[in-house]
């Protein structure tokens, strides 16, 4: 028997008439020949591996390197005890996670451990687009203070000439919607980095998609990498929010940087095991909830996962209510489809990635009649209170509505596709207290961004996920801040599919604290 790699796959040679165990991970070739990318499948057999099989092995297991100097890190007075903690983690391994809770200063952390990292020149800084400006606001901040002279950061795509691009700067910001453009993971791949780190990295939790394929390897549609997670010392994944939704978005991450810790499990065997498997009407399994939770928290946290729950931050609380509206808005048409659907949907396996159009139909037009009872609520609270305000809404065409009716106060648009000094001015303007709304869409405003200054969040429509909602909450929760509490405000529409979801949302919470904790 004799293990080779070729093309991506792991070949099993076999002489006689001997089968390999667990044939589900095996693709027969002929009679005497199998091959897998199953990491698992290939362990059972690596002792019979030739060098290059035995070499693509150990490439995938995590490294681990001796502590840096704590005094060294302890002396860095901008950054909390959990922060240290942090860095530390990042440099002692080889690829981590660091699953802290929104505003525990993430971003600082990897800036820091990029400027005491050793080997390579370069650290790659792998973002959302909403979010690069507020990256080069943060290495200019925390690079000085973590001791680094004079330094150079250049942002893939801040223009469209590709030769303005300064490849040999210190830190690169990549947003992870360029990382699939062939000359951006060409360039890249060509590169080496000390620390190579990812935000926002639940956005990579399908692991067959392109983005993730040019981060963790493989092949997908045009996209074709070896993963740009080996050609640094140290990758680290970042998110306050690592499962938005149920456990199974966690093996994706997991199974690429850290197999080992989940025991090389094939994504059926961890859904089985953790995601409480269910058999659907076809008889095929799906794995929409959780399961064994403790079990996966330990083997997660072990050497892989570095968590901060929120209750470890001295931030401010924030105090959640349901706000129902005094009326039902509702059209009889949406009244009637409500009553015949209703008790026929699983609200707790709901997610923002539904595919069901009439769902997405009614879910947009009850977003659209809650505007009016939603501007007469905000308009109160600000000329009556003189509250300044977060308004978040899922749809683009609520955010618009709420703008156009509010525009008496001028206040502040954020959606996809709004140019980063736009932003920055709302958020600028919102701290300072000159304006005293910004309007924002959950997935473009409801990460990464400071904005202390308010004193009440409204969410006029809420995604279906709690972890998302919790991001958007804790734009106004963060540290620094000097309020005991926020106010988080959720717009309910009674009796409709608002109202269950919007329960089952605030239940899930308990899922996610018990796999990562809370």
């Amino acid at each position: 028997m004799q293990l080779t790699f070729k093309d991506g796959h792991f070949v099993l040679h076999l002489s006689g008439f001997v089968k390999p165990l667990r044939m589900e991970y095996w693709e027969t070739i002929d009679p005497k020949t199998f091959r897998t990318t199953s990491i698992k499948a290939a362990k059972r057999f690596i002792g019979k591996a030739d060098d290059k099989a035995q070499k693509i092995f150990n490439k995938a297991l995590v490294k681990f390197y001796d502590a840096p100097n704590v005094s060294r890190l302890t002396y860095l007075g901008f950054l909390d005890p959990h922060q240290v903690e942090g860095v530390t983690w990042i440099l002692t391994r080889s690829r981590s996670y660091l699953a802290h809770a929104p505003g525990a200063g993430k971003t600082a952390q990897a800036i820091t451990a990029a400027v005491l990292a050793t080997g390579a020149t370069q650290s790659l800084f792998i973002a959302p687009p909403s979010l690069l400006a507020n990256w080069e606001r943060e290495i200019d901040t925390f690079a000085p203070k973590a001791g680094l002279g004079p330094f150079t950061r250049s942002t893939i795509g801040a223009t469209k000439d590709q030769a303005e691009v300064n490849w040999n700067a210190a830190f690169l910001i990549c947003p992870d919607s360029m990382l699939t453009k062939p000359w951006v993971l060409e360039r890249l791949l060509k590169g080496r980095f000390k620390v190579l780190a990812v935000d926002e990295a639940s956005r990579f939790k399908e692991s067959t998609s392109q983005r993730a394929v040019a981060l963790f390897g493989g092949r997908a549609g045009e996209v074709k990498s070896p993963g740009l997670i080996y050609r640094a010392k140290h990758t680290v994944l970042m998110d306050g929010s690592p499962m938005p939704n149920r456990p199974m978005e966690l093996w994706g991450p997991t199974f690429a940087m850290a197999p080992e810790t989940i025991d090389f499990m094939a994504q059926h065997d961890f859904g089985l095991r953790y995601c409480g498997a269910t058999v659907n009407e076809w008889g095929a399994f799906e794995f929409k909830y959780s399961s064994n939770e403790d079990e996966l928290k330990e083997k997660l946290q072990k050497s892989f996962m570095h968590v901060v729950p929120e209750s470890a931050l001295t931030h401010p609380e924030r105090r959640r209510k349901i706000l129902f509206m005094n009326e039902d808005v509702r059209t009889a048409e949406h009244k009637s489809w409500d009553q015949k659907h209703l008790s026929g949907i699983d609200v707790g396996a709901l997610d923002d990635d539904v595919k069901d159009e009439e769902l997405s139909r009614w879910r947009r037009e009850l977003g659209i009649r809650k505007v009016p009872f939603a501007v007469n609520y905000i308009k109160e609270r600000v000329k009556l209170k003189n509250e300044s305000l977060l308004v978040f809404a899922w749809h683009r065409e609520v955010c618009e509505e709420l703008h156009q009716q509010l525009k008496e106060f001028i206040p502040g648009l954020v959606m996809g596709g709004t140019p980063a000094a736009e932003r920055e001015l709302y958020f600028l303007e919102f701290q300072n207290g000159q304006t005293k709304i910004i309007i924002g869409n959950i997935l473009a405003m409801g990460r990464g961004h400071n904005l202390q200054n308010a004193d009440r969040i409204i969410f006029v429509e809420s995604s279906w996920s709690n972890e998302t909602n919790v991001q958007a909450e804790k734009r106004a929760s963060r540290r620094g801040s000097t309020k005991e509490f926020v106010l988080c405000d959720y717009i309910c529409a009674p009796q409709s599919l608002d109202e269950a979801v919007l329960q089952s949302v605030f239940r899930k919470d308990k899922t996610v604290k018990k796999v990562i904790g809370g």
